[in-house]
């Protein structure tokens, strides 16, 4: 009888930058033109890591969403009709609890980060040598350190979570942790831009001006927290097995089209 190989897990990166107080040593070439590090292990962290690899017989789906384009109700409605666990924000509850912090200081840092490079660059447009002074400081540093111990624990929660099976992912770079493993489906919710600006004035009550405001201001978090711990903004097809239009179709037939998939995932090696 053959044994099933785990998949190999992709491994989160980080551009290096000067100054930087990671491993010069561990310094990786990728596919994109910008140099990348692996990520060092955190001495605060000593549990052993799940292999994210759900068991025969179960399925693991995440959802990467633009901000507006419905991909977290979608995933709550294939939650429902699929009987699988919904996890978004409970990763912040677990993260916070791990480190033993409220879930506000939790939300600071999800799905979001600061590189040295900007807090440089916003400091030099300041003209405050003190705004400088602060951005290299070594106070930045534990502050960095601090985001790579949340990136850690959020992707233990992530790898224990799809080890389970029969769960779907909202976010997080879970389509890059997860990515190549048997069973494990990957989507892509997204819409037009002018549908996400009338969605948000809806769910928000906002005016127009400032719904596209938020929707640039989330879209561009999430792609710097992408390019920073994965080496990619996640907008590229290849990482995906579906992605979905919701300017053209409902969430509701979104949410079929992926249940649907469902069955073949299972078989999925």
């Amino acid at each position: 009888m053959q044994h099933e190989q785990p998949a190999k897990t992709a491994q989160p990166v980080i551009p290096v930058e000067k100054d930087s107080p990671t491993d010069p040593k561990a310094v990786k070439p990728t596919p994109s033109s910008t140099e990348t590090r692996v990520l060092p292990e955190t001495s605060w962290v000593t549990e052993q890591v799940a292999d994210g690899i759900p068991p025969k017989g179960s399925s693991v789906i995440t959802i990467s969403r633009q901000f507006g384009s419905g991909g977290s109700d979608i995933a709550r409605l294939v939650a429902q009709w699929a009987n699988v666990k919904y996890v978004d924000y409970e990763i912040i509850t677990e993260v916070a609890k791990r480190l033993g912090v409220d879930m506000q200081r939790a939300e600071e840092q999800d799905e979001h980060t600061r590189g040295m490079a900007e807090h440089i660059i916003e400091a030099m447009q300041s003209s405050n040598p003190f705004a400088l002074q602060y951005a290299l400081s070594p106070t930045r540093a534990r502050q960095q350190s601090k985001e790579l111990l949340y990136l850690q624990l959020t992707q233990n929660v992530i790898l224990e979570t799809a080890s389970i099976g029969d769960a779907i992912i909202v976010g997080r770079g879970s389509q890059f942790l997860l990515h190549n493993n048997p069973r494990t489906l990957h989507i892509h919710i997204f819409a037009p831009l002018p549908y996400r600006i009338e969605n948000i004035m809806k769910e928000r009550q906002l005016t127009h001006n400032a719904a596209r405001q938020l929707i640039e201001q989330r879209d561009y978090e999430q792609n710097s927290y992408l390019r920073r711990y994965y080496g990619s903004d996640g907008n590229q097809p290849s990482l995906y097995h579906l992605l979905i239009n919701t300017g053209l179709f409902t969430y509701e037939n979104a949410a079929d089209f992926i249940c649907q998939a469902l069955p073949a995932v299972k078989e999925m090696h």
